[in-house]
């Protein structure tokens, strides 16, 4: 179970039609990431993050993933 600002979020594999942003440090509910926001690629409207590393081993399984919100 995801949430955003915006309500539900959904954890995806892969995603496409989408640009990645810049890496940034993030403090979210399961702790510290490292994320990139992921952006359309032809309107430019964010989509959600893409997870590059969690620093906590039990929040692993997200590295490489997406979130859509």
């Amino acid at each position: 179970s995801f949430s955003c600002n915006r309500g539900r979020a959904y954890l995806f594999n892969n995603a496409v039609n989408v640009s990645v942003g810049p890496t940034e440090e993030r403090l979210m509910i399961s702790g510290m990431h490292t994320i990139s926001d992921i952006f359309c690629c032809c309107c430019g409207q964010i989509l959600g993050w893409k997870y590059v590393t969690a620093s906590d081993d039990s929040q692993k399984f997200k590295e490489g993933k997406f979130v859509l919100e």
